[in-house]
């Protein structure tokens, strides 16, 4: 009898980021003093890979406007800013014992299709059955048709908001929630995190929702790869 399979939100582990997760695992448990420095590592390749996912494929792919590129370029620089920054603040000098949670939950981020690890890896994460619902509907009203002309747009700008805040708290947020970290330090945290979730709004309301039914469905298509069920 087969394993019951969970609506997940993720990416293809790629061999950077496999590479990177490794090493930095392995420094853990070796009790490493360069653990932080690694996981660093970790983080900036997880925010390249993010923003080209998120962003700068989405200008291809959904052939947007020459006003919706620069507003995607603005956002993806305010992620790579806040993101390096911030990490480095939080993890270069994080104590092993820290380091130990946090190495425990990023494996449980990587994931395999099959239960016998046959298939395809992720990083991905549980997601609750609202943004699971909200992700069916949008491909239920869509279609397997290349347009997309959703009934309610707005709805669809919703639902996409709170799929971009979960990716930004799960792979963002939930690892720092394991180091001892200071007032500032952790206000400037949330201050990064909301500037973040700011930029990822404005690319949904004044790019997403503003796109003809043709490059809508390319979006759709696109970020629908990003929502994996898997044991």
């Amino acid at each position: 009898m087969s394993s019951p399979l969970t609506p997940h939100v993720g990416f293809p582990l790629s061999d950077a980021m496999q590479q990177k997760s490794n090493r930095f695992l392995e420094a853990v448990a070796a009790k490493d003093k360069r653990a932080g420095a690694l996981f660093l590592d970790v983080i900036e390749q997880l925010t390249t890979e993010i923003i080209d996912t998120l962003l700068v494929q989405t200008v291809t792919i959904a052939r947007i406007s020459p006003m919706g590129q620069k507003i995607i370029n603005v956002c993806a620089s305010t992620g790579n800013k806040a993101s390096s920054m911030l990490s480095a603040k939080i993890y270069r000098d994080a104590d092993i014992a820290e380091l130990q949670q946090v190495a425990t939950f990023w494996q449980g981020l990587i994931k395999n299709s099959a239960t016998d690890n046959s298939g395809l890896w992720y990083l991905a994460t549980p997601i609750d059955s609202t943004l699971a619902a909200a992700l069916d509907s949008i491909l239920n009203e869509k279609g397997t048709g290349s347009a997309f002309t959703p009934r309610n747009v707005e709805d669809i700008a919703q639902k996409y908001d709170h799929l971009m805040a979960t990716i930004i708290d799960h792979f963002f947020l939930q690892p720092a929630q394991f180091v001892d970290m200071g007032m500032i330090t952790r206000k400037m945290l949330n201050l990064g995190v909301d500037g973040v979730k700011q930029a990822s709004h404005a690319v949904v309301h004044k790019v997403v929702k503003k796109l003809e039914p043709e490059p809508l469905g390319a979006y759709v298509d696109h970020t629908a790869r990003l929502y994996v069920k898997l044991p």
